[in-house]
């Protein structure tokens, strides 16, 4: 299995396959690259490289006693980028990802092409102001981390349970259970603590200055944050932003909706 020695010896996993313009796929949180089969497959039918890596501590990347950080996240992906021997890659970032990839834009955003948020709680977070009536958005870590710690494959259902915005089929929830059973509990809740209190404002900030294409793509019945919320961030962050919603879908719209999803994220990577 193809591996990069990034920073204090630690080895990421990752899939690099096809030839063309390069796009990296980061999953989100207690996920791996795995959950990305289909989009990969799209790419490559379309002529990209796909670089889809596990984040440390997730998959089959190793799980050192470490901090868990976006920018520690971002800098084992800059290291990536460098034994691959990338210029300039398009990102797509979902979930934890979202908060990596813009960590990885505040260092390096001169090795983008293109960046596409998908389905991400720091949509609420840098839009606060929206109000769209529901009174079930945006994430309480506090109880995120008790389930962890608290008879965890039971835990973990519930964490999968929250990806879907109806009643996704048995099959692909017990497919992600095993994923997120793949990273420890010590990661698990070092991971979703980053979500306790981020800078918000840094965050838009780092977005709004990013001169290439960005996209929001964000389903309707997401209770990580409101489609308003979203969609402000698109129009309003992204000094060039596009904002692609998913009716029928929750936080995995790549996932429930992959043929549309894979049909806008292609157009978007080819502007």
């Amino acid at each position: 299995m193809p591996r990069a020695t990034v920073r204090d010896g630690v080895e990421l996993f990752y899939e690099d396959l096809g030839e063309g313009p390069t796009v990296v796929l980061i999953h989100g949180g207690l996920m791996s690259h795995r959950v990305w089969e289909m989009q990969v497959t799209a790419l490559l039918d379309s002529g990209h490289r796909v670089v889809a890596p596990d984040l440390r501590g997730h998959g089959c990347s190793a799980k050192p006693v470490s901090p868990y950080t976006a920018e520690m996240h971002a800098a084992d992906l800059e290291a990536l980028r460098t034994t691959l021997g990338v210029d300039e890659w398009g990102f797509v970032g979902w979930s934890l990802g979202a908060t990596v990839a813009t960590a990885y834009v505040a260092t390096h955003p001169e090795r983008l092409t293109h960046l596409a948020l998908v389905s991400t709680g720091i949509f609420a977070g840098m839009a606060p102001s929206v109000d769209d009536g529901s009174d079930d958005n945006g994430l309480d870590v506090e109880v995120l981390l008790d389930q962890q710690r608290i008879g965890r494959p039971a835990g973990v259902a519930a964490y999968v349970d929250r990806m879907f915005g109806g009643n996704p089929d048995e099959w692909t929830k017990e497919w992600l259970w095993g994923i997120a059973m793949e990273t420890p509990l010590r990661v698990a809740l070092k991971t979703l603590d980053i979500y306790r209190d981020p800078d918000y404002d840094a965050m838009a900030r780092t977005l709004s200055s990013l001169l290439v294409p960005g996209a929001v793509f964000h389903g309707a019945r997401d209770g990580a944050a409101p489609l308003s919320a979203a969609e402000r961030v698109a129009d309003e962050v992204f000094a060039d932003g596009r904002f692609v919603p998913f009716e029928a879908s929750g936080h995995v719209p790549f996932l429930t909706e992959s043929v549309r999803f894979n049909e806008r994220l292609l157009a978007f990577l080819e502007e």
